[in-house]
């Protein structure tokens, strides 16, 4: 990664990713599997409804979520409530606890947040999943460090929707060409940035 205090000249806000750049996330879906082996049909599921819901907008957290757990129970055994169930008591809780058994802050990143918090640039968290602030203190970072932690389902869908893109920048109070958008995912972080007209810095796995 290019030296943070570079990186940062003209910026005004900066919107990180959250797994797989504040972190390496390499060997947590084989860590999931095994931990998750006894449920793999409703983990396969998942999978399953994230990537068709990478294709929907809706207006609130609850019409995502209502869209999210019915596309997982749809041809199951279980129901629309037993998904959610799982997925936020036994899938979230699952992730936060191997994150932070086996991961760690990546010391780039963590100098690029240092720099930001030196300089004053607001900072937020912008990810695909939930228990933000719980995968923050399982890394060992303080929650406090950011302006803003949110999901995008919290915002009506999933990266790289434009809208809860703009949405991050509204919360932020932030203008898109002083944003510096950080992710490891060109297809969802960088499409993210390139929405709103904000820079993007690639953190390569």
């Amino acid at each position: 990664m290019t030296d943070a205090k570079n990186v940062l000249n003209g910026v005004q806000n900066v919107v990180l990713d959250l797994d797989g750049t504040i972190y390496d996330k390499r060997g947590i879906a084989g860590r999931m599997v095994k931990k998750l082996w006894w449920c793999l049909p409703v983990l396969a599921a998942e999978r399953l409804a994230r990537r068709n819901a990478h294709y929907v907008q809706f207006e609130t957290e609850e019409e995502f979520f209502t869209y999210f757990f019915r596309t997982m129970a749809r041809g199951h055994w279980w129901t629309a409530a037993m998904a959610e169930q799982w997925y936020r008591h036994v899938y979230l809780s699952a992730m936060v606890r191997i994150i932070a058994r086996y991961h760690q802050p990546r010391p780039e990143v963590m100098a690029l947040i240092e720099e930001c918090r030196r300089r004053g640039i607001p900072m937020a968290v912008y990810s695909d999943y939930g228990s933000v602030d719980s995968k923050l203190e399982a890394l060992g970072v303080d929650p406090e460090l950011f302006v803003l932690r949110v999901s995008a389902p919290e915002l009506g869908a999933l990266k790289p929707s434009a809208a809860c893109a703009e949405k991050v920048l509204e919360m932020l109070g932030a203008k898109g060409e002083t944003t510096l958008f950080v992710g490891d995912r060109e297809e969802k972080d960088g499409e993210s940035a390139k929405a709103v007209g904000a820079r993007f810095l690639l953190i390569e796995n």
